[in-house]
Parts: structure tokens; sequence; C-alpha cells
């Protein structure tokens, strides 16, 4: 993440206090909000479109929304100091100092197909013991993995992915030679 996230990360669980999950809670809908409809994020983040207008679209926003005095604070300060396109990498950033602050790590899942809901929730489980805390998960498809999965928990990667396998046994056969 840049450092302008982590400040603007900083600052504002800093100030959220004990809010910041109400708050980490309006900005990911906020966010989500932005991403399903483009040109919602392409009018903030547009240089031809003037300041007052898009500040009105926040406020019409804000009023559908109603997110917490703090929040809608926030987001007028990234839209006057023009950062509204930087909210993707803000808000990973918030939420990772969020997780950091209640102790909750994050862990990212890649499967070559999608996971079922209970080999979700077994793999959850076993992730918590091998964590030994309470984790966040991601999951992501990764179709070159052939079968299998990479779960990544901070910089520890665990690879039982068929294609490091296959991998492994290409060496073993080669030194074998």
């Amino acid at each position: 993440m840049s450092s302008l996230a982590n400040r603007y990360a900083r600052a504002l669980t800093d100030a959220a206090g004990a809010d910041l999950p109400k708050v980490v809670a309006e900005l990911r809908e906020f966010h989500r909000l932005t991403k399903a409809h483009a040109e919602l994020a392409d009018a903030f983040a547009s240089p031809t479109i003037p300041l007052a207008q898009k500040e009105g679209l926040l406020r019409a926003l804000c009023a559908r929304l109603k997110p917490r005095p703090i929040t809608a604070n926030f987001l007028g300060v990234l839209l006057r100091n023009q950062r509204m396109a930087a909210l993707s990498d803000i808000q990973a950033a918030i939420e990772a100092l969020a997780d950091a602050r209640s102790g909750i790590v994050a862990v990212e899942v890649a499967s070559a197909v999608a996971l079922g809901v209970s080999e979700r929730r077994a793999l959850e489980r076993r992730l918590k013991e091998v964590v030994g805390s309470d984790i966040r998960v991601t999951y992501k498809e990764s179709p070159d993995l052939i079968g299998g999965i990479v779960a990544r928990v901070g910089s520890v990667y665990y690879d039982g992915s068929i294609r490091t396998q296959l991998a492994e046994f290409r060496e073993r056969l080669a030194r074998r030679q």
C-alpha cells in the first residue's frame, strides 16, 4: 500500500476511536457503491467537473447512505484533496489497520476453482488454529494452480497447489538423472 493511503488510514483510524468498526463498514459501503457504478467514480475523479458539483454529489450520496459525520467529513477531505481515485488503496489500508488494532490477521487464499461454503468453513477453522487468532479471509480464483490452494498469512505462504507439487516432482526427477 502507498504511504499516501497509509497516512489517510492512520488519520481516520485515530480519529474514529470506538466508532472505527462502524466507520470502516460505512466506507466499505461507499467504496462498493463507487465500484458498482463506475460513473460515480469517474465523476469524482474528473477534472472537468467543478468541485462544487462533486461536493453536491457527495452530499446527495451521504444523505442516502447516512454515514456518521466523521465518515462524511473524511470523504469530503478525500474529495477536496483530489484523493477519491485512491479510495481503493485507502480503504484497504484502513481495513488492515482496523484489523491489526482488533487482533485480526488477514489471510489471502487462492484456489484453482471456487471453494464451496463447507470447504471455506473447514479451511477457515484450520487456518484459525494455525494462526492462533481471529482471521479475515479473502478468496480468489487462480486457475493456473491446477488444483489445491495457496494461503498467505502475512509474509508466510502455505502452498498446497498441484502446480508446486508438479514443479517439485520435476526437480526431483531432474536430480536423479
